[in-house]
């Protein structure tokens, strides 16, 4: 009778091996999760910011996304601002809320910090006296929070906005 099975030898070598697999594996595994979070969060807030321009151009109106607490990784509200002052009013309609985002931090310089603004032309305005604030451009850098490449959205001044990469070196200077 022809015996089934593994030898104890020929199991200790099988884990032996996967071992040494996983042991090279799970470190790029995790570079590459952390990568998509950042990639997942740099789109999600881009998608924010493309949805307040158009939704400005489509109502003829200001339109507000506002960071919380001046940072975007801890989350925006997205609202129609009829009366041009920057805040979210109780008669103001709320378009959309989100609660922040996982495994990022983010960095803009003021007034990119606190808020991007269109106004019906699609056009990116600071906030001023009747909507007769300059114009509004500049960026916001979006990096993990542990090691690793990142992203910038560049707000130009027509209200396009672009992706750009950051290196690890770029994002030190943030975290």
């Amino acid at each position: 009778m022809k015996p089934y099975g593994l030898t104890l030898m020929e199991l200790l070598v099988t884990l032996a091996i996967l071992c040494i697999i996983l042991t090279l594996g799970i470190p790029s595994f995790t570079k590459q999760i952390s990568e998509s979070r950042t990639k997942t969060a740099t789109l999600a807030l881009l998608d924010a910011i493309e949805t307040t321009r158009a939704t400005a151009v489509f109502h003829n109106q200001h339109v507000i996304l506002q960071s919380t607490n001046k940072k975007w990784h801890e989350g925006w509200t997205l609202f129609v601002d009829k009366n041009n002052n920057g805040a979210l009013d109780n008669d103001e309609e709320t378009l959309a809320i989100n609660e922040g985002l996982d495994a990022v931090v983010s960095h803009a310089r003021n007034p990119m910090n606190s808020y991007i603004g269109f106004i019906g032309t699609g056009e990116g305005r600071q906030l001023g006296v009747g909507g007769t604030g300059g114009f509004l451009a500049g960026t916001i850098k979006i990096c993990p929070t542990k090691e690793g490449d990142g992203y910038s959205l560049v707000l130009s001044r027509g209200g396009r906005t672009r992706v750009g990469k950051l290196t690890n070196t770029e994002c030190d200077a943030i975290r």
